[in-house]
């Protein structure tokens, strides 16, 4: 019977099922806090078992509302079994440690939970606005022209715009450099405004109160986590920011500072950067109102400081994996994160794993002239751009406190612009899934500054930038792809294997000096030091995929890669990691980051490139590790590359695990279908021999060939075993359907049974005649044994060639006498009557060395992707 204090911690759960999002207020000063996944599924049991039996030492809290199976759990700070708690199953730091005296507890506890995650607080860092910087461009007329103001006064005057600040907001129309903008007003004039589109800004909270936003503002799919409360209303005196980005997409058309890209959409708010939260909270932030929210906007990530290497823990993954697996009625939530704005400190939006994630749509930034500026970071997840900030201006938009802003910038300005225009995007054609959004990206994007961007071309015969990905947006031309734009075919995966390297650069300093003497002799007009490659430190390792590998994965066409490496550096910023397609394309996966000289190097870190859309795969990728012209170590330890894209075939598509291993999926299918090949094989080679025939050996076995026409007698008493493994067997399935034909016709008439007693009696005969022909042969061979017992005898003493291949070409006729020995021998051993003489070619089969290999194949171990390193 459950204790008074059990009763109240299930009345708790119960009422927390009911108030998901009303948990209890946090106390980080004096409690850590802890998360347990339980198999819950089917019953509640196991969640009240944990209960009952940890009640003295864990208090539960409330159950964690963006996952199934997730209970968040307390603990005082003094507790002692504070000593060995950590990740279990989960992060793959601050293990949970067996510690002495503890050692049963700890047992219990990995016994009874499938996984644990540790909550300390943390505080996510917004995108903030960055200083302007003026260029020293060209001048230009700064008078707007007289088309380009008639055609703003027609647009405003046909939509009935009389908001004072849209004449100042130029990313929306672009008076003094027409054409950088970003081309909504078209949709406005057909009434594409954002209709039922709803995004969820995910900051510091949102002016629900705003006269701007307040028409606007989605209630149900709001909420505040840093105070828990349905209202996300800025509370502390720099909670602008979510406002900001707010207005850039759904500021209404009044007479209040402006309006946004999709002014007749709505905005949530998901307030999580004005305070500390957990990886819980975040996980939950970001499938909050799943089936309200379509588009989550973000800018916000890790500190872009240059030196910073941090992703998402693995259970904010799975919230997002939730999230574009259900969210949308399982067309997928739209992820659109800020690329973020360390570009001035060299740093790289593949080392934040918010950015680098593939359901991430990563937006960059370029200002009013249309040129990229300086604290845009750049990497190859970045896959297009759209106005923020630079060259002396900003982004217009509402503001706390019944304002306007005319400073919001950054690649936080960005992001949101980028979520309105998708608004427009989903209104015009709400069935696009979370991928079909990212190939009209891809597609529809307009390149820019081709001249600076180091574009290579693409598979799809696109242009690829990491500085600006495929382009910058263009609203008009996005909407006109989205209008008729069929769905892709489901998400496939491939895996290779893991690639285990172990290969080290180190030069010392002496070496180093010499080297960068030689350098700059011979680099005098290359970049900066740091931003130089050093040739002469290069690790080389490649791995090859073949048609087989994808096919056994259902997979066709490339849309991301990912790899993750384990590579041990002395200091990590000196450190760059390249991927080269078989097609020539390149991914820069990690560039050079000054500042970042940490010596932890990056431990099973997931780097993303998009560069490689399009293409199939196959044949061999290239991964460089390098460093720069400054004394480093650099040890790359292992590394695995990962596909993802469409399937071959939609109806045999899968749903993505994101803890199982398709590596092993892979190897394990493919030795199930050569197991079934070999199979099929052997079964079909056995029931052709046991076809009866007066004929030779050699013309039985070669009839295999042809068992349509053939080998109907024998095909009909193997019939059941040969379907079994039609799917998956060598023979054609040509061959296949003539056999069934052929034992149709025979049930009609009796010719087969004719047949079949005509070779009866043929069989008889045969046997009879050498059944005697056997017994006049053994005889002759006693006699023949005595004769050349004698003759090697003779020969053993005046040749001693017997096992040296020169002798054998000397004397053929001593090699037949040796051989006939041997075999007599060899059946005398098996008290064998007679030896029959054999041709080696009446054994043949047709298609036996193929046999011969699939069988081998089976015993061998597995097969892995043909993969070699080598150092230059």
């Amino acid at each position: 019977m459950l204790s008074l204090k059990s009763l109240l911690y299930v009345l708790l759960y119960f009422i927390s099922l009911t108030h998901q999002f009303q948990v209890p207020p946090r106390d980080y000063e004096s409690k850590n806090y802890f998360l347990v996944e339980l198999n819950t599924t089917q019953s509640q049991k196991p969640l009240l078992d944990f209960i009952s039996k940890y009640k003295d030492h864990y208090s539960f809290e409330h159950q964690l509302a963006s996952l199934d199976n997730y209970y968040v759990f307390s603990i005082d700070k003094s507790h002692p079994h504070n000593t060995f708690l950590g990740n279990h199953n989960s992060n793959n730091y601050d293990i949970i440690k067996r510690s002495f005296g503890f050692e049963d507890v700890h047992d219990d506890l990995v016994n009874d939970v499938a996984s644990l995650h540790l909550l300390p607080a943390k505080k996510l860092s917004k995108r903030l606005p960055v200083p302007m910087e003026v260029r020293d461009d060209p001048p230009k007329d700064q008078s707007p022209s007289d088309k380009a103001h008639q055609k703003y006064a027609q647009i405003a005057s046909k939509l009935g715009i009389k908001d004072p600040e849209f004449a100042s907001q130029w990313h929306l129309f672009n008076l003094q450099y027409p054409g950088h903008d970003v081309n909504a007003t078209g949709l406005w004039l057909e009434d594409i405004l954002g209709q039922g589109i709803v995004t969820a800004i995910v900051d510091d909270g949102l002016d629900a109160e705003s006269e701007d936003l307040k028409a606007n503002f989605n209630a149900k799919g709001s909420w505040d986590f840093n105070d828990n409360g349905q209202l996300p209303l800025p509370r502390l005196y720099d909670d602008y920011h979510g406002t900001r980005c707010a207005g850039e997409i759904a500021a209404v058309k009044n007479d209040v500072c402006g309006v946004g890209v999709a002014y007749k959409s709505q905005v949530s708010g998901i307030r999580i950067l004005s305070g500390p939260i957990t990886s819980a909270d975040e996980a939950s932030a970001l499938v909050y109102g799943l089936q309200t929210n379509d588009i989550y906007s973000c800018s916000w990530g890790p500190t872009d400081n240059g030196r910073t290497l941090s992703e998402p823990e693995i259970i904010v993954k799975k919230a997002m994996l939730r999230g574009i697996q259900e969210g949308r009625d399982g067309k997928g939530a739209i992820y659109v994160f800020a690329s973020g704005n360390g570009g001035r400190f060299s740093d790289s939006c593949n080392f934040d794993g918010y950015t680098n994630s593939i359901y991430s749509i990563t937006v960059g930034a370029i200002d009013h002239k249309g040129l990229h500026p300086l604290y845009s970071e750049a990497c190859s997840a970045v896959m297009v751009v759209t106005y923020s900030s630079g060259s002396g201006e900003h982004i217009h938009t509402t503001d706390i406190k019944k304002k306007c802003s005319a400073s919001h910038g950054g690649t936080s300005a960005a992001a949101p612009l980028a979520s309105g225009i998708y608004s427009l995007v989903l209104g015009a054609n709400p069935n696009l899934t979370w991928r079909d959004l990212q190939y009209i990206n891809v597609l529809s994007a307009v390149p820019v500054n081709e001249e600076d961007g180091n574009y290579q071309t693409t598979a799809l015969n696109r242009k690829y930038s990491h500085m600006y990905g495929y382009g910058k947006i263009d609203a008009y031309k996005m909407v006109e792809f989205a209008k008729n734009w069929k769905n892709v075919k489901p998400q496939s995966w491939h895996y290779c294997d893991k690639i285990e390297v172990n290969q080290e650069l180190s030069l010392n300093q002496q070496q180093q000096q010499q080297q960068q003497q030689q350098q700059q002799q011979q680099q005098q007009q290359q970049q900066q030091q740091q931003e130089t490659r050093d040739d002469n430190k290069v690790i080389t390792s490649k791995v090859n995929v073949t048609e087989e590998y994808l096919k056994v994965m259902n997979f066709e066409k490339i849309e991301h890669v990912t790899v993750k490496v384990n590579i041990d550096a002395s200091f990590r910023g000196r450190t760059g990691v390249r991927l080269v397609s078989p097609s020539g394309v390149v991914s820069d996966l990690a560039r050079f980051r000054p500042l970042d000289s940490s010596s932890r190097g990056f431990q099973d870190w997931t780097f993303t490139s998009i560069a490689h859309w399009g293409e199939d795969g196959l044949g061999e990728w290239t991964l460089e590790v390098f460093g720069d012209s400054q004394p480093v170590k650099i040890k790359l330890v292992n590394w695995q590359l990962r596909f993802f894209g469409t399937t071959i075939d939609a109806s045999k598509a899968e749903t993505f695990d994101i803890e199982k291993d398709y590596s092993q999926v892979r190897r394990d299918r493919i030795d199930s279908e050569r197991k079934q090949k070999t199979s099929s094989t052997v079964e079909t080679s056995s029931s052709t021999t046991e076809k009866p025939s007066s004929s030779s050996t050699q013309e039985t076995l070669s009839s295999t060939t042809e068992p349509a026409t053939t080998s109907n007698d024998a095909k009909s008493s193997t019939t059941g075993a040969t379907n079994e493994s039609t799917s998956s067997s060598s023979t054609p399935a040509s061959e296949t359907t003539e056999a069934g034909e052929g034992e149709h016709v025979y049930n009609k008439d009796r010719t087969g049974q004719y047949l079949m007693g005509l070779a009866g009696v043929g069989f008889i005969i045969v046997v009879v005649i050498i059944v005697i022909q056997s017994r006049n042969h053994s005889t002759r061979r006693r006699r023949r044994r005595t004769g050349e017992n004698y003759e090697l005898i003779e020969y053993d003493s005046d040749d001693d060639s017997d096992n040296d291949f020169e002798g054998y070409d000397d004397d053929n006729i001593r090699e037949d006498r040796h051989q006939d020995q041997a075999r007599d021998r060899l059946f005398e051993d098996f008290n064998a009557e007679s030896l029959p003489d054999y041709n080696s070619d009446m054994f043949k089969i047709g298609g036996e060395d193929e046999e011969g290999d699939t069988e081998a194949a089976e015993h061998k171990p597995k097969d892995k992707s043909q993969a070699s390193s080598e150092g230059k």
